[in-house]
């Protein structure tokens, strides 16, 4: 059975998108999106020679081959100039390395951006709006008592706030998400030694912007 966590993708993926799966997790989101009819194929790619190898099995059991396409390497270094892929998909992964993977020649080809960072939002979106991409959707949710952030990005140009950046032009209006980052917040506040007062300081305007942007939320 698919996790929450990987079900929460599904909605992102659309019947004419033409996706390449990165770190693919054993394939198990790219099978549901061919047994669901969403696609009729994807390309997947996985620098684990194991988890490869699992997937394939994986594919095997359900009566798929041929319809997923399994490459083992790094991210979108797989791809060539004949491959039509216009979607990326990366889950599970952190701000850094997905950064490093978006870092190649082909993303001049890509249209949307299907993301969930373990990390960094802040520096997720700031960097991937300045690759020429806006926010088109945002969701909070909980899975296992983790919390996860999915972004959908699509090619084009959008002005955004500073606080829209830190929190997401979407999320910023979600009480439960902001909640969350206020709890964060006061955890790493309470913990702080009284010597690292600029960083209490800091910590201190967050906990009265998040609190004033809850009280919003509300109205």
């Amino acid at each position: 059975m698919l996790s929450t966590r990987l079900t929460s993708l599904k909605k992102y993926i659309d019947k004419n998108d033409s996706v390449i799966d990165i770190g693919c997790d054993h394939a198990l989101l790219d099978i549901e999106l061919i047994k669901d009819n969403i696609l009729d194929s994807i390309i997947v790619s996985d620098i684990n020679k194991g988890a490869l190898k699992q997937g394939e099995k994986n594919i095997k059991t359900n009566k798929l081959e041929g319809k997923i396409d399994f490459r083992l390497g790094n991210g979108l270094k797989v791809l060539t100039d004949k491959d039509k892929v216009d979607t990326i998909l990366i889950s599970g992964m952190g701000t850094n390395t997905i950064l490093e993977i978006l870092n190649n020649d082909y993303l001049k080809n890509i249209n949307k951006l299907v993301l969930q960072s373990n990390n960094d939002h802040y520096e997720l979106r700031k960097n991937v709006i300045a690759l020429g991409f806006y926010i088109e959707a945002e969701e909070y949710f909980v899975d296992n008592k983790k919390n996860y952030i999915n972004i959908v990005f699509k090619r084009g140009k959008k002005k955004y706030k500073k606080n829209e950046l830190k929190y997401g032009p979407f999320l910023i209006k979600n009480s439960e998400y902001l909640c969350f980052e206020l709890s964060n917040c006061v955890k790493i506040y309470n913990l702080l030694p009284d010597n690292k007062m600029m960083l209490k300081h800091a910590l201190k305007k967050e906990i009265k912007l998040l609190n004033r942007l809850i009280k919003k939320t509300s109205k």
